[in-house]
C-alpha cells in the first residue's frame, strides 16, 4: 500500500482536484483533437460568439486581470457580455452573424454537384438549333440561380450541426434529381407524342424538386429565426425571405399541374420569372439590413469558384475535342491553331475576370447589380467555351471534308474502259480507306459505313455512256459527276456523325438522302454554333466591363478607359455573327469564305489577347496616376 500510494504521488499527486482545471500541453491538444473528432451538436446558433467578435473587430477579451492572475470565469463571463452589448448597441440592435472568409468544405463539395450536372447536361445535349440553344440555356439558369439560394444562405447563416448537414444531403438529393430530369429536358417539344410526353414529365418533375428545394431552405431559414428571436429587427427580412421562398414553392407547386393543361411555354417562362424575382427580392433585402449584407463573408470567392468551375467546364470540352480530332495522330497547322486559341481564349477570360476582382468586399448598394450579371456573364462564357471545342471538332472535320473532295473530283475524266477500270478502283480504294480513318487507332465506328455499291455502279454505267458513239456525251458526265456528288454526301454525312456533330432532329428524322442532312449540317447546326460563339464572345468582353464598373469601388480615368474599350470590343465581336444571317449577297459570300477558311477561333483569340494586353497598359497607367513616378500619391489621383 505505501508503495502504491508513492507512485500515485509520483505521476499523479501534482494534479489539481478539479478535472477541468488540467492544463494540457499545445501538442497533447493537438492530438487529442485529432484522434477524438468534435461531436456535432444537433442545432447550433448563427450568431457571432465573443471570440467571433474579437477576431473581426481586433478586439481583445481579457484573460487576466489587473494584477496578473488568471481571471476567473464570472469575470470573463462578463467581458464577454461587455462586448456583446457594446456591439449590439453599434448595430443599432441588429444581430452580429458569424463570418465566414472562406468556403467551408462541405460548401464546395456542394460545387462538386453543380459540377457534374453541368457536365453530365452538357454531354447529353447537342446544341445544333435554337430549340437546343434554349433548352441549354434554360436548364443552366434553373440550375445556377437553385446553386445562387443555397450559396446565398450558407454565406450568411452557414454553421455546422446535425441539422444543418442532414439539410445539406437533401440538397444533394436536389442536385441529383437535376441530373435525373436533365436528359428529358428539351424546350422545343416537336410532333413527336411520346418525346412530347416524356418532356412533360420532366418538366413536371423538374417542378417539384425546385419546390423540395425552396422548402428546404424554408427550413433552414426557420431555425435560423429561431436563433435571431430576440433581435426585433430580425424579424421583418427574416419573415420576407421565408415568404418569398414559401410564395415559389407554391407556384413549382402549381406548375406541376399546369404542363400539359395550358400553353407549356407560359409555364417555362414562369420558372425563370419566379426564379429570377426570388433572387433579386431576396439579394434587395439583404442590401438594406446590415447583418444581412455580403460584406465581410466570402460570396465574391464563391462566384469566383463557380467561374472557375465554368471555365474549367471548357478546358474538359476542349480536351475532350482534342481527343476527338487527334485520335489519327495527325495534326495540321490549322489544328494546332485551333488548340492553342481555345487554350488562349478561357486563358484570356480567366485573367479578364480575376485581375479586376476586388475580393475584401462588395457594397451593399452594388451588390444586388454585381451578384445577377454573374448569371448572363456565366452563360457567356459557358457558350464561349462550349463554341470553341465544338469549332475545333468542326476545323477537323472540314479538313475530312476537304480530302474527301480531292479523291472524288481531282482525279481525270476516264477517256476509256481501261482508265475506267482505274478510275473505279482508285475511287473505291480510296474511299475505303477514308472510312478506315475512323476505324484505326483510339477510334471507332459509331456509325456504319455508308454502302457505296449502288452508287459505284451507276457511275461506272454512266461513264460507259460517255463511250458509246451517238450518246450525248454532256448529259452523261453531268448524271457521272451528280453520282459524284452523291458519294461525296454519303462520306461527308458518315465523317460527321462520327465526330459527334449531329443536324437538328426535327430535320433530320425522316430524311433519307445525304444531301439534306449535309444542308441541316452547314445551315443549322455551324450556324447555330459560329452566332452563340461570336454573340458570346463580345458578351463575355461586354459583361467583364460590368462587372468592373460595378464591382470596384475607386474607380479613376483609367479605370473607365478600360471599360468602354472592353465594352467597345465586345460589341464588334458580336457584330462578327450578322453575316451568318445577313440576305446580303456581300455578307453571304463572305461568310461562305470564312466557313471554309481556319480562322473563326484566331479572330476572337486576336480580339481577346488585345484586349487583355491594353487592360495591363491601363492597369499600369492607373499605377502610376495613383501612386505617382515617385511612388506618391498625388493630391488629384482619385
Amino acid at each position: 500500500m505505501a508503495l502504491t500510494a508513492k507512485i500515485r504521488d509520483i505521476f499523479i499527486g501534482h494534479l489539481p482536484k478539479n478535472p477541468k482545471q488540467i492544463l494540457v500541453a499545445e501538442d497533447d491538444a493537438t492530438h487529442f483533437s485529432i484522434a477524438h473528432p468534435k461531436v456535432l451538436p444537433w442545432f447550433s446558433s448563427p450568431l457571432a460568439t465573443v471570440h467571433d467578435h474579437q477576431h473581426r473587430h481586433g478586439e481583445v477579451v481579457q484573460e487576466h486581470t489587473s494584477n496578473g492572475s488568471l481571471a476567473s470565469e464570472p469575470e470573463r463571463e462578463k467581458q464577454d457580455a461587455h462586448v456583446r452589448t457594446r456591439h449590439l448597441r453599434a448595430a443599432d440592435g441588429e444581430p452580429e452573424l458569424k463570418r465566414a472568409h472562406e468556403s467551408s468544405v462541405i460548401q464546395l463539395f456542394y460545387d462538386l454537384f453543380f459540377v457534374a450536372n453541368l457536365t453530365t447536361f452538357t454531354s447529353v445535349h447537342e446544341i445544333n438549333d435554337a430549340d437546343t440553344l434554349k433548352s441549354y440555356v434554360g436548364f443552366f439558369g434553373i440550375l445556377w440561380f437553385t446553386w445562387l439560394q443555397v450559396a446565398l444562405f450558407d454565406i450568411r447563416f452557414g454553421v455546422d450541426s446535425v441539422f444543418e448537414r442532414i439539410c445539406k444531403g437533401a440538397q444533394f438529393g436536389v442536385m441529383t434529381g437535376f441530373a435525373v430530369v436533365g436528359p428529358a429536358y428539351n424546350a422545343g417539344f416537336g410532333d413527336d407524342p411520346t418525346k412530347s410526353a416524356q418532356a412533360l414529365q420532366a418538366f413536371q418533375t423538374l417542378s417539384m424538386i425546385l419546390m423540395v428545394s425552396r422548402l428546404i431552405l424554408l427550413a433552414q431559414y426557420s431555425a435560423v429565426l429561431f436563433w435571431l428571436r430576440k433581435h426585433r429587427k430580425a424579424w421583418a427580412p427574416m419573415a420576407i425571405h421565408m415568404l418569398v421562398l414559401l410564395v415559389a414553392a407554391m407556384i413549382f407547386l402549381g406548375l406541376f399541374f399546369s404542363f400539359g393543361r395550358a400553353s407549356d411555354d407560359s409555364s417555362i417562362i414562369a420558372w425563370y420569372v419566379v426564379i429570377t424575382l426570388e433572387a433579386c427580392v431576396i439579394l434587395m433585402i439583404s442590401g438594406k439590413y446590415k447583418f444581412l449584407s455580403f460584406r465581410r463573408t466570402c460570396i465574391v470567392e464563391r462566384l469566383g469558384l463557380l467561374t472557375l468551375i465554368i471555365l474549367g467546364e471548357g478546358v474538359i470540352g476542349l480536351c475532350s475535342s482534342i481527343q476527338k480530332v487527334g485520335t489519327d495522330q495527325k495534326f495540321g497547322s490549322d489544328i494546332i491553331g485551333m488548340i492553342i486559341c481555345g487554350v488562349v481564349i478561357i486563358y484570356t477570360q480567366w485573367m479578364l475576370y480575376f485581375d479586376q476582382t476586388e475580393v475584401e468586399k462588395v457594397g451593399t448598394i452594388r451588390q444586388l447589380i454585381w451578384t445577377i450579371v454573374h448569371f448572363p456573364y456565366h452563360v457567356s462564357i459557358l457558350l464561349l467555351v462550349e463554341g470553341v471545342s465544338q469549332l475545333s471538332v468542326w476545323r477537323k472535320l472540314i479538313d475530312y471534308w476537304d480530302s474527301l473532295g480531292n479523291i472524288l473530283f481531282l482525279i481525270p475524266d476516264p477517256t476509256d474502259e481501261e482508265t475506267l477500270k482505274q478510275y473505279l478502283e482508285y475511287v473505291q480504294e480510296n474511299m475505303t480507306q477514308f472510312v478506315d480513318v475512323f476505324n484505326e487507332g483510339l477510334n471507332h465506328l459509331k456509325y456504319v459505313p455508308p454502302d457505296l455499291s449502288a452508287n459505284l455502279t451507276n457511275l461506272e454505267y454512266f461513264w460507259n455512256q460517255t463511250f458509246e458513239p451517238g450518246v450525248n456525251v454532256t448529259n452523261a458526265t453531268n448524271d457521272a459527276y451528280e453520282t459524284l456528288n452523291a458519294i461525296y454526301f454519303q462520306g461527308a454525312v458518315f465523317a460527321a456523325e462520327n465526330f459527334g456533330v449531329e443536324a437538328p432532329e426535327a430535320m433530320v428524322e425522316h430524311a433519307t438522302d445525304p444531301t439534306q442532312i449535309l444542308d441541316a449540317l452547314i445551315t443549322q447546326t455551324f450556324q447555330t454554333i459560329f452566332l452563340y460563339f461570336f454573340v458570346c464572345a463580345g458578351l463575355s468582353l461586354i459583361l467583364t466591363g460590368v462587372l468592373f464598373l460595378f464591382g470596384k469601388r475607386h474607380k479613376v480615368r483609367g479605370d473607365y478607359l478600360n471599360i468602354f474599350f472592353r465594352t467597345l470590343m465586345g460589341v464588334g465581336l458580336t457584330l462578327v455573327s450578322i453575316m451568318a444571317t445577313s440576305n446580303n449577297p456581300d455578307y453571304q459570300w463572305s461568310y461562305s469564305i470564312y466557313f471554309d477558311s481556319p480562322w473563326i477561333l484566331p479572330t476572337a483569340t486576336i480580339v481577346f489577347a488585345v484586349v487583355v494586353i491594353v487592360d495591363n497598359i491601363l492597369i499600369n497607367y492607373v499605377r502610376r496616376l495613383v501612386t505617382g513616378k515617385d511612388g506618391y500619391a498625388p493630391a488629384n489621383a482619385v
